[in-house]
């Protein structure tokens, strides 16, 4: 397989691919985010996992919640990462993968910048798990994103959802795809949201996580490798206004 020529590229025109790319995912997401809080939707779907009369998430530490798809998932993000590292390494030293190395570099680079970004805004916001809250029988007061908070009270550490932000840093494989086989790029998209919407739901039924922090790490993972994406391949846009 050889990569392919810039006139394979399927979008060609700079301002095209921001527009659908950064903008456009962008507003809906943030649309969709605020959506979900302030219209209650958040609550509406993590209550169902809850049960009321027992004050506990029965799927909290179920094998298949917690085992498989929770610390299993993680070892795959991890194994994942570590694959891509070393053959963005290998591909310093051999020739069938020299070709690669550029696209290698990308999709080892857009893919732990989501989760790196997710863990540092997690170590600082006041937003908490949905276990955690006075609502579900615990302690803490449901604070939303743009919600005053006191000065008193912890860090959440749970704001971004992480593991989904680890699923959904697959999202790389659309773009590392669109490079060396654009014909197959919509496989690598429908593998990175696949997977981040399982290990969403995944935490979501287990009341680590509300919709909303998820679609967040969504959000970020996805404007992260877009913009990694335009600034690794800029010469391959047209950035001529004229032509639009």
């Amino acid at each position: 397989m050889t990569i392919e020529k810039d006139q394979s590229h399927p979008f060609k025109n700079a301002y095209y691919f921001i527009l659908t790319h950064l903008i456009i995912p962008g507003i809906i997401l943030v649309l969709m985010i605020i959506g979900l809080e302030y219209f209650q939707l958040d609550y509406a779907f993590t209550q169902l996992f809850y049960d009321h009369k027992t004050q506990n998430w029965p799927y909290k530490d179920a094998w298949l919640t917690q085992t498989v798809f929770h610390k299993w998932g993680q070892k795959l993000s991890i194994s994942m990462g570590v694959i891509i590292f070393i053959l963005f390494i290998l591909s310093f030293l051999l020739k069938k993968l020299k070709a690669y190395k550029k696209a290698l570099g990308f999709l080892f680079l857009s893919s732990i910048s989501g989760p790196v970004v997710i863990a540092i805004l997690k170590s600082s916001t006041h937003i908490y798990c949905p276990w955690s809250l006075k609502i579900f029988g615990a302690d803490k007061p449901y604070i939303k994103l743009f919600d005053s908070v006191a000065p008193s009270l912890p860090v959440g550490h749970c704001f971004p959802g992480g593991h989904a932000g680890g699923g959904f840093a697959f999202i790389s494989l659309y773009y590392f795809l669109m490079i060396i086989a654009p014909a197959y790029r919509f496989y690598g998209l429908a593998t990175g949201l696949v997977i981040g919407i399982v290990f969403a739901l995944t935490q979501e039924m287990r009341g680590a996580h509300f919709i909303s922090h998820d679609l967040t790490s969504l959000l970020i993972c996805w404007e992260l490798i877009s913009i990694l994406f335009i600034i690794f391949y800029r010469d391959r846009f047209n950035w001529k206004l004229r032509n639009l």
